[in-house]
């Protein structure tokens, strides 16, 4: 699935992103290397159902792409 980066909180390495379907998947940041994640930026992920609540899992970016908020 296609989103975007909705929120990040650098120090934690914990963000949400807004899917492509308008729900909202958790994110780790420790999943992604390279530098750090912007908001804003688009994402390709797959999602997964967890007890707390929709997460991303598999997340990529998608190279030279920046959302317009």
């Amino acid at each position: 699935m296609v989103g975007q980066i909705k929120f990040y909180d650098e120090s934690m390495a914990w963000g949400v992103i807004l899917g492509a379907d308008g729900g909202l998947y958790a994110i780790r940041g420790s999943q992604l290397s390279g530098p750090p994640i912007q908001v804003g930026e688009r994402v390709v992920f797959e999602p997964q159902p967890a007890p707390g609540g929709p997460r991303a899992t598999a997340v990529r970016r998608i190279r030279g792409a920046q959302g317009s908020g």
